[in-house]
């Protein structure tokens, strides 16, 4: 006789007891657990469960240990760590009160049964939650942006503010912040304008035909080495790339820090057209010409 056998025997008592208060219901109780504990040898397992939970915690605690310290040498620091070791922890527990259960003689089947069933219709349930989290997974552990970064995402740009295991938060240049989830995050084109410490800055000008090719090439690298946050050793590239319907135009690339990029975007675009009024060299817009055909 096992435990749960002993515990349904002194329900059945119990309930066929007519007066649980009068003495002869507790000595049945008692004459119970003493045959069960010293003839059916229960001391034994009373004993083995003992020995199995001390020795079990201690077996958890130091897995969970040595589990938190391989995962500290890995990527999945943070978060994604404590996750990780959150659901460790639960499936160790479950496989340790099993153990437990069994040693004391009760049927585990049903248990873990049940237990399957209601595991797989919650996972049904949380079909986009499950997948957001197992994108959020794969973004912890890649890196392939951090917060601080600058990067484009699901059709978003802007400043990474917060990587969950479930979003992705963005602060927009106009100051807006946007919760994308990590599915779409993942699932789509990441661009990270800041992995790279330097990034091509490229701009197309537009000058009237009849100006000095030369000229022109000479006045934009003469621009790009007057500007300081220019990386010149990187050099440059100033070509004539298009003859235009209305313009000769004219594709100049250099290289800049990326936290440079956009201030030496908007400084070469104003320096350049200050430098061709002063140089006369003229640039095209489009032009409408009206012939008056006067009566004879």
């Amino acid at each position: 006789m096992n435990l749960f056998s002993l515990l349904s025997v002194v329900l059945v008592a119990a309930e066929g007891e007519e007066t649980p208060a009068e003495p002869g219901f507790f000595v049945k109780i008692w004459n119970s657990l003493v045959n069960w504990f010293i003839t059916e040898r229960g001391w034994m397992h009373v004993v083995i469960a003992v020995a199995v939970i001390l020795v079990g915690l201690v077996i958890l605690k130091i897995v969970l240990s040595v589990s938190r310290k391989l995962i500290n040498k890995t990527r999945l620091k943070g978060i994604a760590g404590d996750f990780i070791l959150t659901i460790l922890k639960v499936v160790l527990v479950f496989i340790y009160l099993i153990i437990v259960l069994r040693i004391l003689g009760i049927d585990t089947t049903s248990f873990v049964a049940l237990l399957t069933v209601g595991t797989l219709a919650i996972s049904l349930a949380l079909q986009s939650i499950i997948a957001n989290f197992a994108s959020g997974m794969i973004l912890v552990s890649n890196h392939p942006f951090e917060e601080g970064d600058y990067v484009e995402v699901a059709g978003v740009s802007g400043t990474v503010v917060k990587i969950s295991l479930f979003s992705t938060k963005l602060k927009t240049p106009d100051n807006k912040v946007v919760t994308i989830p990590n599915s779409s995050v993942s699932g789509g084109n990441i661009i990270n304008f800041s992995s790279e410490e330097k990034r091509r800055v490229d701009l197309t000008f537009g000058v009237a035909y009849g100006s000095d090719v030369d000229k022109v090439k000479k006045v934009i690298e003469s621009v790009l080495d007057a500007h300081e946050l220019v990386l010149h050793d990187d050099g440059y590239t100033v070509r004539l790339n298009e003859q235009a319907d209305s313009a000769l135009v004219f594709v100049c690339r250099c290289w800049a820090k990326s936290a440079d990029y956009w201030t030496v975007y908007f400084d070469l675009q104003e320096a350049m057209t200050k430098r061709f009024e002063k140089e006369k060299i003229e640039i095209p817009y489009n032009k409408l010409d009206v012939n008056l055909i006067g009566k004879n």
